[in-house]
């Protein structure tokens, strides 16, 4: 059955709430009492003093005859309330006379009489019964048994047997009633009592404080059992800090301050050391309720004691102060943390690293959350020197870091400074600096930036000047509509955010600017230097943006590079080759340079990488392929042309399925753009020149016109349907129509979109396997041969001929082959 709801309203358990009282901690307990017995020491001391000497020598009198009588052995209660009985009947019967001082003289012998009677037997055997009866009931209680009820049991046919037993009878205590004088000070107390948090004794570890510590042999065992308790310990009560400071931030700042002393290597409270677990822990903690609290503004400086404010914004300007100040503390943490493996003469120790990459990934995190809040350029200064460390793992981070930071940057304030720090980093290291501290500027989203635009602005300025030269000249009339018009433009532009793009458009030329100066200082002064190769792959990526200025001069370092250096990687080659053709694809067409010594290096390390642990690099060669033969075709020969696609082709033999997929794309687009590769499918070797040399780095002079594209064969043949479809495709001669036609979702897609959607590296193969068909296989009956003709006849005969024997468990036929062979 199903549970029903209760809806309660919320003035209703607004009241249960203030009627219930929240459980009082040891801590309020011992406040209370204190307060108790200040009440009663201001009762003692409003009272006569003289009352109070009075009563302190009636009880020392008092005193020293209880010690008398207790030395004698008789009992000081009944002696003092006899002797009391009868001074006070003796002060009373001097002041009567008469007939009542004749009841109370017989009330006074009656009361002797009853004392004076328990000697008397009667009375002791009335007694006797009334103890033995309280035995008999007391042994009764005991054997009492009381029925409970168990849970029923049911049986394999569906019936349910209820169960019950018998336990002994356990009456309940009775409680004692408290004092009338505590119920007053209660009652008196509650009106000014004020409830703490009840999570103080968890904040602060009053647990491990009660806890004294035992001197005693312990095991290995023992010592991680309590290493265990001690990080579940510390869990919970981490988890009861950050649920208070969550909840309510502005009231719980002080709570800080535990998570504070968890990080440091030796509690200050308890005097012992953290674990290292535990110091994660809190670090962690810490990030995550500064993301969930900081707010996304940055906070400003508000003097309260100069100006008045509102009480609402009064509190809210002190939660910020100290919400700043707290923050300012834990970096400052974090940074002690980071020192000690980043400085000279710093505690490298694998724990010390351990925890410097938890608290370098944390003020990553942190710069990412809250981008423009106070002290974060603070973070992104001591991340930049973090990007030259000598930990993997930490450049790692802080790499992902700033390119996070670069693609979600709308201000581009962070992105402008963070540029500004890495370029000092590397002027001062004199270029020797890890590769991260260049690829990282490879997630700069600066696209399209013209920086020519100074000279643009003079040109437009020159033309507003004579355009308001003109203005001068006109009437007044006109003057008039053409100052209402540039006042409805400006608001036009102020609603468009004019200004606001012209400001960002200024920062990201002079980010552009400084990148292009990191790179050019490098290739200038140290062209040998380790991040040479980042240097060459930012300049592919960021060439469309080069000034016109500079392609001459940059062409020039670039070939001096390729034909100097010997021992220059392929990626490095083919980033030089890159950079180079779109420089000419671009705006250096203008320019009168020769590529033909650039073809040369390209045509040669085409063949450089394979389906091995290189084949990501292919994306380079494709890029450039689009550079060489798409938007440059017109200005290659036939014979460089035809060279380029049978290298092509005969390289896509070597790579996987998705390189060999973007090759015959690029060849598909090419066949499409020019007629002249048409000879390359015809298989008569008469048409050509000479004999084709697929060993000549030459391509003008390998007679590529003599060969066909044979490759085509083998890969008609290919294990993957989509490439076999493609092959079959070319080899028609890339029909759009008809027999050989792709199908439109494969035509339409280019050569980097089928080097990306047909990836296999994440094990899914595209497209899906399809199931094998469920059923059972045909098995066909053969026929046997033989190779003599009466063997057949002469086997049946032996098996006639052969004998049965008879044993135990089964029956056995004996053959005589021997006989049968002679």
């Amino acid at each position: 059955m199903g549970t029903k709801k209760v809806k309660i309203s919320s003035v209703k358990r607004a009241a249960h709430l203030k009627s219930k009282k929240t459980p009082l901690s040891k801590q309020q307990q011992q406040k209370q009492k204190q307060k108790r017995d200040q009440l009663k020491s201001k009762r003692e001391q409003g009272q006569n003093i003289f009352s109070q000497k009075a009563r302190k020598r009636d009880n020392l009198a008092q005193r020293k005859k209880h010690n008398k009588l207790a030395s004698l052995g008789l009992d000081p209660l009944e002696e003092d309330n006899e002797d009391g009985d009868d001074e006070m009947l003796e002060n009373v019967a001097d002041m009567l006379d008469g007939d009542d001082l004749a009841l109370l003289q017989a009330n006074k012998r009656k009361r002797k009489a009853k004392t004076t009677g328990e000697n008397d037997p009667d009375q002791g055997q009335s007694i006797g019964l009334e103890r033995a009866y309280a035995s008999d009931t007391k042994k009764e209680q005991d054997a009492q048994k009381i029925k409970l009820d168990l849970l029923p049991i049911k049986s394999r046919d569906g019936q349910i047997i209820t169960r019950t037993t018998e336990v002994d009878y356990i009456p309940k205590p009775k409680q004692k009633k408290k004092n009338e004088e505590e119920e007053e000070d209660d009652s008196e107390e509650d009106g000014d009592t004020e409830y703490e948090d009840s999570d103080d004794d968890v904040v602060n570890d009053v647990e491990a404080a009660t806890a004294a510590p035992v001197q005693k042999l312990i095991s290995t065992t023992d010592l991680l059992i309590a290493r265990q308790q001690e990080i579940e310990r510390q869990k919970y009560r981490i988890g009861i800090i950050c649920s208070g400071l969550l909840e309510k931030p502005e009231d719980k700042m002080r709570n800080f301050h535990a998570l504070y002393e968890l990080m440091d290597e030796i509690n200050p409270a308890s005097r012992q050391a953290n674990l290292m677990a535990v110091r994660k822990l809190a670090i962690i903690s810490v990030t995550e309720i500064f993301k969930d609290i900081l707010p996304e503004y940055r906070v400003g400086q508000v003097d309260t004691k100069m100006q008045t404010l509102r009480k609402a914004t009064l509190d809210r300007v002190t939660f910020e102060n100290a919400l700043l100040q707290q923050f300012k503390k834990f970096l400052q943490k974090l940074e002690q943390i980071t020192a000690q493996v980043n400085r000279r003469g710093g505690l490298r120790t694998p724990q010390t690293v351990k925890l410097a990459t938890v608290a370098v990934q944390c003020m990553c995190d942190l710069l990412v959350a809250h981008p423009y809040f106070n002290y974060v350029q603070n973070i992104a200064q001591l991340l930049v020197y973090m990007l030259n460390c000598n930990y993997a793992e930490m450049r790692t981070a802080v790499h992902q870091c700033f390119r996070t930071v670069f693609s979600n940057d709308k201000r581009l304030e962070m992105t402008l400074f963070i540029v500004r720090r890495i370029n000092h980093l590397i002027k001062t290291k004199q270029n020797n600096v890890h590769v991260e501290c260049i690829t990282c500027l490879m997630g700069l989203k600066i696209k399209n930036v013209n920086l020519d635009a100074e000279k643009e602005n003079e040109l437009k300025q020159k033309k507003l000047e004579s355009h308001r030269q003109r203005l001068l000249s006109l009437s007044k009339k006109e003057r008039k509509r053409r100052k209402k018009l540039t006042e409805v433009n400006r608001e036009l532009e102020e609603t468009r955010a004019e200004e606001n793009k012209q400001a960002k458009h200024q920062k990201l030329t002079e980010i552009i600017k400084m990148v292009f100066t990191i790179y050019f200082r490098v290739l200038k002064n140290d062209p040998t230097s380790r991040v040479l190769s980042a240097i060459l792959e930012g300049l592919a990526e960021f060439a469309h943006v080069i000034n016109l200025d500079f392609f001459s001069d940059l062409i020039d370092v670039l070939n001096r590079i390729l034909e100097d250096q010997d021992e220059l990687g392929y990626r490095e080659r083919l980033h030089c080759v890159q950079t180079i053709f779109v420089i000419l694809s671009g705006q250096g067409e203008v320019l009168n340079i020769d590529p033909i010594r650039f073809y040369q290096h390209f045509y040669r390390n085409m063949l450089a990488v394979q389906a091995g642990k290189n084949h990501d690099d292919f994306a380079i060669i494709l890029r450039t392929l689009d550079e060489v033969l798409v938007k440059r075709r017109r200005n290659m020969s036939q014979q460089r042309l035809m060279a380029f696609m049978k290298r092509l082709l005969t390289g896509s033999l070597h790579l996987l399925h998705n390189g060999t997929l973007a090759t015959l794309g690029t060849i598909k687009q090419t066949f499409q753009l020019t007629s002249v590769l048409d000879n390359l499918l015809d298989t008569d070797t008469t048409i050509g020149s000479g004999r084709y040399d697929p060993e000549l780095d030459d391509p003008e002079y390998c007679n590529a016109a003599s060969t066909a594209l044979y490759e085509l064969a083998l890969l008609a043949r290919h294990y993957h349907p989509t490439v076999r479809r493609m092959a079959v495709h070319i080899a028609h001669g890339v029909p759009a129509t008809g027999e050989g036609a792709l199908p439109t979702e494969i035509g339409k897609l280019t050569s980097h979109e089928l080097f990306t959607q047909f990836d296999s590296t994440q094990m899914a193969f595209n497209p899906t396997i399809p199931l094998p068909k469920a059923g059972q296989p045909k098995l066909k009956r053969g026929k046997h041969l033989y190779i003599r003709s009466d063997f057949k006849q002469e086997y049946g005969k032996l098996l006639q001929q052969g004998k049965v024997s008879q044993t135990k468990d089964k029956q056995t036929l004996q053959i005589d082959f021997f006989s049968a062979l002679q």
